[in-house]
């Protein structure tokens, strides 16, 4: 929306600074081995991201594909649960010749209740 253009990751223990000069970047950690978590493609992330050097969006699309070459299943309809699995039911609905249709949808006013600290604060939201 304000016709930013995608460098490049910000890498661990990295600092971008913009300023009037334009763009710098610090290093303030020693670089260390990277470990990637699999959410950040699976759950995390928005679908329009991009995520270890790979677009979000491709990634759920490809796992919706290779999910219905593994597990085909005799279906009328295929339906995404939750948002983040729209690009992998597209996927899976393309890849098997299944109609994709929304069939649930979520409330975006509820936060993401799986990551709170307690049991009950989960069961309350």
């Amino acid at each position: 929306m304000i016709g930013a253009v995608y460098l490049n990751e910000v890498a661990p223990g990295e600092m971008v600074i913009a300023g009037p000069e334009g763009l710098t970047r610090e290093r303030y950690l020693p670089e260390q081995q990277r470990a990637q978590c699999v959410f950040e493609h699976v759950y995390f992330s928005r679908p329009d991201s991009i995520v270890f050097g790979r677009p979000v969006q491709l990634s759920r699309e490809k796992l919706g594909r290779l999910l219905a070459i593994e597990h085909p299943v005799e279906a009328d309809v295929v339906v995404p649960v939750p948002d983040s699995g729209v690009a992998a039911a597209i996927g899976f609905a393309e890849e098997s010749g299944i109609p994709f249709r929304h069939g649930l949808i979520r409330s975006h006013y509820i936060g993401r209740t799986f990551i709170e600290p307690s049991q009950a604060i989960r069961d309350f939201g």
